[in-house]
């Protein structure tokens, strides 16, 4: 099996195939992909479960979280919703990089392993049983992907972690705002990250965006705002999910508003 792209769906999968005793091999443009330090994901207990048992343990690095609370600052910051499991987690928190750090490390030294940066793609994939396509600006997604329903939010999703006083930091908690819904997301008991989805198609100054934060901030004593990271949001489904032996996967067959999930 071939994969284009390097990115974490990329490595997750790639794991997942070689611990099948499947060869796998990885075509990127970059030696070294950037994984973004502001983002984080939320995992499911059971995808927790799924991950450890059949791809990777990743109970070093995650975050487990034992209750959401949702509130609506329209009704004065009432609270919504509430879900709370104190024997268990929910849900888990990852951060990005880690997680890439992790199964990057655990696959370099597997023999069904192998890592490529692509010159000739055409020539280089030929020869493979299956080519598992991520990328959304190769040839092939241009010639055999290029069909696509699109949907633009008008909105920028605005990510960052904060590092404040010491709390017992097990609760995440989301706020529909009048511009937006703010989750506030837990990752260890003195850093919380967070992701704002603004209705709004320019991008904020930073003191425009701390400012906001912190006026919905009720629960920490924020000491620094970390690094801070946009984007646009918008949703793709491709009309084609596969060609030949080409198949599409991850976000480039479905990307969603990140409050749905996202393609990972």
């Amino acid at each position: 099996v071939s994969i284009l792209g390097g990115g974490l769906t990329s490595l997750t999968l790639a794991k997942a195939l070689v611990n099948q005793n499947i060869y796998v091999e990885i075509f990127t443009n970059k030696k070294k992909q950037t994984i973004d330090k502001s983002r984080t994901i939320g995992i499911t207990k059971s995808n927790v479960d799924y991950l450890n048992d059949n791809i990777v343990n990743i109970e070093k690095i995650i975050w487990k979280l034992n209750k959401i609370e949702v509130f609506s600052e329209k009704l004065k910051k009432e609270e919504l919703l509430e879900f709370e499991n104190n024997k268990q987690q929910l849900f888990s928190i990852v951060r990005n990089y880690k997680l890439y750090n992790i199964l990057d490390f655990s696959l370099k030294k597997n023999k069904f392993f192998k890592r490529n940066y692509k010159k000739n793609l055409i020539k280089s994939i030929k020869n493979f049983d299956l080519v598992i396509n991520l990328e959304f600006s190769n040839f092939i997604s241009k010639k055999f992907f290029n069909k696509k329903i699109t949907k633009k939010y008008k909105s920028l999703a605005y990510t960052g972690v904060l590092k404040h006083d010491k709390i017992n930091n097990r609760v995440a908690r989301q706020i529909f705002t009048k511009i937006g819904p703010l989750a506030f997301l837990p990752i260890s008991d003195n850093e919380t990250s967070f992701v704002y989805s603004i209705n709004h198609s320019n991008a904020l100054k930073r003191e425009t965006l701390t400012n906001l934060v912190n006026n919905h901030n009720s629960i920490y004593k924020i000491n620094e705002f970390k690094k801070i990271s946009s984007f646009k949001l918008y949703s793709i489904n491709l009309r084609s999910y596969y060609h030949k032996n080409i198949l599409a996967f991850g976000e480039l067959i479905h990307k969603i508003h990140p409050l749905a999930g996202q393609g990972f």
